[in-house]
């Protein structure tokens, strides 16, 4: 299938500006769940328990997840930098005080508050890709940044300590900076709105890409929640076949390598290999992976079996947030697309532990695979009409007529 040529595509190129604000904007959005071990040992630290901790973590991360779905709408349209600015700036004084306060009610009431102001920089962000050429391309190469940025947060926190000024001071940085780069946020695209050019191209009716974008944010957190019970689930799973805490480690180090490896497969390629084919494959595997997961019993099988998952895993994450984007250049529905993300993984550790008491563990895997395949059908209809909102749009901006010199 064919793709928009950039004379056509009323989308920005991809300028250092630009990717640099909407990459590290996303990167301070998802920070914090991606520093959650690190969080939990810090609350700890202050007297927490594991329960309480998990407790505390939940409620920043759903803060997050609210505001992310509520700003929406105003982050695909004009207030998209100043919702970024007041979110950042709200999540830098919030994580500050938790970094700096003694007390343990202040540091819990920041990590909640601070949740809550870059969940307005998880739906900018998530906008601001779909302002962007090559929607394929450019949610890869945020992914791959993300990925490679938190690889060495993580591998630097250790060596400071982790403490509440550590990991608390961090996420106040890291939304620091996201904040300076905000008027670097691409705008909504002139003339964004979703269009249906010909007959040709029925599929991408506006009607049907409202339809398409409700089901990708009800599929993808449903979807995403097996992936991250499988992950937030591999300590017990490798209780149960032996895997070594070391070993463990070391395994989910490699998991993580390979999501940039499938990211980077996406980047390079970008929309030359479409949407609804790769996710197909990409869910078909991953499925297969998850449910083998629960049917093994040799350690070294179950580390590269959740080393695939975590690539697959990551290659698919990547082209529904291109699917998403691919919907409208506005980014109405890669807007919430991770709000709605977080509110699934918010529960993913209570749902991955429930499944695994209940049923035990090859019964927690085989459910856990089979939601991949449940939602194969609706995805392939979904990033159908992704493509065709895309070309449609790019179509109708090639075949505007041209005003004529001094009219």
């Amino acid at each position: 299938m064919s793709t928009p040529s950039p004379s056509t595509d009323p989308r920005f190129p991809l300028t250092m500006r630009n990717g640099s604000a909407t990459f590290l904007i996303a990167l301070a959005s998802l920070m914090m769940a991606n520093l959650a071990p690190f969080i939990m040992t810090a609350l700890g630290a202050l007297g927490f328990d594991i329960v309480a901790s998990g407790n505390v973590l939940t409620w920043a991360l759903l803060a997050s997840a609210v505001v992310g779905l509520a700003t929406a709408r105003l982050a695909s349209g004009r207030a998209r930098r100043p919702l970024a600015m007041a979110g950042l700036a709200l999540a830098v004084v919030a994580f500050g005080a938790a970094a700096l306060a003694p007390a343990p009610a202040v540091a819990v009431a920041g990590l909640i508050v601070g949740g809550a102001g870059v969940g307005a920089a998880i739906s900018t962000s998530g906008a601001a890709i779909a302002a962007l050429r090559n929607p394929n391309r450019v949610s890869a190469t945020s992914g791959l940044v993300n990925r490679v940025l938190i690889t060495v947060v993580l591998a630097v926190i250790p060596l400071i300590g982790i403490s509440q000024g550590s990991v608390f001071g961090t996420l106040a940085l890291i939304s620091l900076v996201g904040l300076a780069l905000t008027s670097w946020l691409p705008d909504s695209p002139e003339h964004a709105e979703p269009v249906d050019v010909t007959s040709s191209l029925q599929i991408a009716e506006p009607r049907r890409i409202t339809l398409a974008g409700i089901a990708v944010l009800l599929v993808f957190p449903f979807w995403g929640t097996s992936e991250d019970a499988i992950w937030t689930m591999a300590p017990v799973l490798g209780d149960a076949v032996g895997l070594g805490e070391q070993a463990l480690g070391f395994t989910l180090s490699l998991a993580a390598a390979g999501g940039i490896l499938g990211m980077l497969v996406v980047t390079v390629f970008g929309n030359r290999i479409g949407r609804a084919v790769p996710l197909t494959a990409a869910l078909v595997v991953g499925g297969a992976l998850k449910i083998w997961v629960g049917f093994t019993d040799d350690p070294a099988l179950l580390a590269a079996l959740i080393i695939g998952v975590s690539t697959v895993y990551a290659f698919a994450f990547t082209l529904f947030i291109a699917t998403a984007a691919g919907l409208d250049a506005r980014g109405r529905w890669s807007g919430p697309l991770l709000g709605a993300y977080l509110v699934g993984s918010s529960f993913a550790p209570l749902i991955g532990g429930a499944f695994i008491e209940w049923f035990g563990v090859p019964v927690f895997a085989l459910i856990m695979g089979l939601v991949s395949f449940v939602v194969i059908v609706p995805t392939i209809l979904i990033a159908r009409v992704s493509v065709g909102a895309e070309r449609a749009l790019a179509r109708s901006r090639a075949e505007e007529p041209v005003a004529p010199i001094g009219a």
